[in-house]
């Protein structure tokens, strides 16, 4: 037996409702027009008349033939619109409502209608609204752009719309909601995107994030229903450790760090995966000598001018909880909840998660929180190692500045950055990518001083003995 948990997905029901009285919008079948005495519109009339009667073929040529005969009728795209909905089985706003509402199993656990369903269900639902959205995003595409008479906007019927697209990011986290378990997690701490279960993604990261990237585009429309698929996924207790809206907040966070991934993944050359989605591996993924020298922040943390390149956090979170000093760190200036999430921005690295031992910049010294020293015994070596420049994150958008204190005490050769403006970040790369492939250490085609001169960074720190150990464990071309 299981029980409905009415929760935020009751704005779909009611918004469901609304609709089913409104006059635009695409769940609705009616919506007469006045004909006029062009072709257009006298087509459109009678594509409507059709479609009062469910006479759907009808409709659809009758709308079709209105299109033909000018593109810009905007009640012919939306009537065409509507008819390839009503054509759709299960594509009516009461039952999506329906899918979306929370329910509670005998053993406790939280699901709902879309995991629920058969594989065939998903995938005709899927394919309806596939078939619905290949008309509807023309029209919001020419109305977007001003090719249309503007008799009806998309803002007419962005409610509609809204729901179709949740609808389709609900079913697409369906689809991956095992590979999802493992790559987002949440504790009383916050919710994270564990970034070391991408690199095991393989082939596969790319079309996952891409699948992801367009349920985020949804969930970031709806982020107060979306939080409701998403704790389905989640373990039980974050229900004690979030209210709604911080889950809905959290949801938001997720979703633009899911944007931010399949940006790099689908622009980066599959040649170059190893350089951004490789974290914490102790060793220097993108030539520059440095070891796991960023972190997922989306800035650039050493000046070299490229951004979250050989990153070192396994996981970046998306917001943190409140924390028992907040009105202390409000009145300081510096606000933990106020993130600019369209970016994993962070306070501290401590907020991003613990550092094991390894020397960013091999000159020798270690961060405290490699060798888990107390802070208070840090010292201002200690400091240069790993902390950003400028702590307050609002600062260093201010500043834009967001480098960490080591990157202050190395420079880049042909890197455009604070030091050298007007130099080429291309001729840097390039470099990079020579010194990121020279690695057999039975032919060594770029020496120690070759590297040096050839993009400096973190390579002047190096011992002759050092540069032999940065072969170990790389497999040589």
């Amino acid at each position: 037996m299981r029980t409905i948990t009415l929760g935020k997905w009751m704005w779909s029901t009611a918004l469901a409702l609304s609709l089913g009285i409104a006059g635009c919008n695409l769940f609705h079948p009616t919506g007469s027009r006045d004909a006029d005495n062009d072709d257009a519109a006298a087509l459109t009339h009678d594509g409507y008349l059709e479609l009062q009667k469910s006479n759907y073929d009808a409709a659809r040529k009758f709308f079709n033939k209105a299109i033909r005969a000018d593109s810009g009728y905007s009640e012919a795209w939306v009537g065409l619109s509507k008819t390839v909905l009503k054509m759709q089985e299960g594509l009516n706003a009461f039952e999506l409502a329906s899918l979306a509402q929370s329910t509670e199993t005998e053993d406790g656990k939280s699901s709902n209608g879309f995991l629920d369903m058969s594989d065939s269900k998903a995938d005709s639902i899927s394919r309806g609204i596939d078939s619905v959205m290949f008309y509807l995003n023309q029209f919001v595409a020419r109305d977007t752009t001003n090719r249309t008479d503007k008799k009806i906007r998309f803002s007419d019927i962005a409610d509609s719309y809204t729901i179709l697209q949740f609808t389709k990011a609900a079913l697409r986290i369906r689809s991956v909601r095992t590979q999802l378990t493992s790559v987002v997690s949440a504790d009383n701490s916050g919710m994270m995107v564990n970034l070391n279960t991408l690199n095991e993604l393989g082939d596969s990261l790319k079309p996952f994030l891409n699948d992801m990237a367009s349920a985020a585009e949804a969930i970031k429309a709806s982020p107060e229903s979306a939080a409701e698929i998403i704790k389905a996924y989640l373990p039980d207790s974050t229900r004690d450790d979030f209210n709604d809206d911080e889950y809905a907040e959290i949801t938001v966070g997720l979703a633009n760090t899911v944007i931010e991934l399949n940006e790099r993944a689908q622009t980066v050359g599959e040649d170059r995966n190893d350089v951004f989605f490789k974290f914490g591996n102790h060793m220097d993924d993108d030539g520059d000598g440095c070891i796991d020298e960023e972190i997922v922040d989306n800035y650039d943390n050493d000046g070299d001018g490229e951004v979250d390149e050989d990153s070192r956090d396994y996981r970046t979170v998306v917001l943190m909880k409140r924390p028992q000093n907040y009105a202390d760190l409000v009145a300081s200036g510096m606000d933990p909840k106020t993130y600019d999430l369209t970016k994993a921005q962070v306070d501290s690295v401590k907020f991003i998660g613990s550092y094991q031992a390894v020397d960013i910049n091999m000159d020798g010294n270690f961060g405290p929180a490699d060798r888990n020293v107390p802070e208070t015994q840090w010292q201002p070596a200690d400091e240069a190692e790993w902390h950003f420049v400028y702590q307050d994150p609002n600062m260093r958008d201010d500043l834009d500045n967001h480098l960490f204190k080591f990157a202050t005490n190395i420079r880049f050769n042909y890197a455009v950055n604070y030091k050298y403006p007007g130099n080429n970040l291309d001729s840097l790369i390039i470099k990079k990518e020579m010194i990121r492939l020279d690695n057999d250490v039975n032919n060594i085609k770029y020496k120690l001083a070759d590297r040096i001169k050839m993009v400096g960074g973190c390579w002047p720190n190096y011992t002759e003995e050092q540069f032999i150990q940065w072969f170990e464990g790389r497999n040589a071309k």
